[in-house]
């Protein structure tokens, strides 16, 4: 497949030169005489390389630049000046600064603009792959893990550990070992698929962010404004959908329990320099969230008496089931479920 390029220049003796030398290496042109039509002309032809002319009326070739940058964002666009004036240090560093990638004189000699298009297409293809790699990586990593590995491969700062408040979602699967023990491996497959999938979905709706995708287990971190009521938000959601889907296709709807809680937690780097690194968060609300999960039966809702006072919203339909000890707790915790429809046995009073 040819790449496209798009060439801009003010003179029509101009275009059709460069039109002649660049369709006899079977690249696809498209030309525009300004500015403003070079723009429009983004609306039905996708450049791989941009060939600008500096001198123009009206937008010059940095200003055009500028727009480029601004407008071609969902893949890199290497630009590449061409000026009839002699390229001074003050040109070069202006170019640069508005985006470009060379520098190209007229008169040019044929075979430097080719190797210089040539070259920066070979940038753009390897941006291309790093961007592919980055998006296909975001499926099968955190958000948090993935933004520490860019900053530290582009030479950014990483993410740094940190203390935070947020409310955390678990959510598992029931005895998912039992129901998948005499199915075949793809039945397995499709059953989990099928579970955390809209899940997965849900917790992304609500503005959480999945820290960790273990087997049949979910952990999800909300935090800034209405964490709390987020975090509930998905869960009730999540239940609703579960129960509304008996069944996946040929085969039944796998059942889950929810976990909710809040705290201050430490959010950082897990791990060694050596072998591998995970960015994650740690801390007493973490395993108190566990354990709520582990808790609950199918499609029952367990939230922690914290995390209701942190509600600002209306509050949900939820009762409280009293003080229930958990593993590793010396005091019991009270410890809300959610319901569908409110009962006259509802108890939120903090006081």
């Amino acid at each position: 497949m040819s790449a496209r390029i798009l060439v801009v220049d003010d003179m029509p003796a101009n275009l059709d030169l460069l039109e002649a030398i660049l369709s006899k290496q079977n690249y696809e042109i498209e030309t525009a005489r300004s500015g403003d039509e070079a723009l429009a002309r983004l609306e039905r032809f996708d450049p791989q390389v941009a060939l600008i002319d500096v001198m123009m009326p009206g937008m010059n070739g940095y200003e055009l630049c500028r727009r480029l940058r601004s407008r071609c964002t969902a893949s890199y666009l290497p630009i590449i000046f061409v000026t009839a004036s002699e390229v001074t240090q003050q040109d070069i560093v202006e170019g640069f600064a508005t985006g470009g990638d060379d520098y190209v004189c007229k008169p040019f000699d044929t075979r430097v603009l080719l190797s210089r298009i040539a070259a920066c297409l070979r940038v753009k293809a390897l941006q291309d792959r790093l961007t592919r790699v980055q998006s296909e990586l975001a499926h099968y990593v955190s958000r948090s893990t993935l933004q520490m590995v860019t900053g530290r491969l582009s030479g950014d700062s990483p993410a740094e550990s940190r203390k935070a408040d947020v409310t955390i979602l678990f959510s598992d699967i029931r005895d998912f070992t039992h129901q998948t023990e005499h199915m075949a491996p793809e039945e397995v497959f499709e059953v989990l698929n099928g579970s955390l999938g809209f899940q997965l979905d849900l917790i992304a709706k609500h503005g959480g962010v999945v820290d960790k995708l273990s087997g049949d287990e979910i952990m999800a971190v909300f935090e800034g404004e209405r964490m709390a009521d987020r975090a509930i938000a998905c869960a009730t959601e999540i239940v609703e959908v579960r129960k509304s889907t008996a069944r996946l296709g040929r085969l039944e709807h796998p059942k889950l329990g929810i976990g909710i809680n809040s705290g201050t937690v430490y959010l950082g780097s897990v791990g060694n320099s050596r072998t591998m690194f995970d960015y994650t968060i740690v801390g007493a609300p973490v395993n108190i969230a566990a354990r709520l999960c582990g808790m609950a039966r199918d499609t029952q809702v367990l939230i922690s008496r914290h995390t209701m006072e942190l509600l600002q919203g209306d509050l949900p339909n939820v009762r409280s089931i009293g003080g229930q000890r958990l593993k590793g707790l010396s005091a019991p915790l009270e410890i809300f479920e959610y319901i569908e429809t409110p009962l006259p046995e509802v108890c939120l009073n903090y006081g």
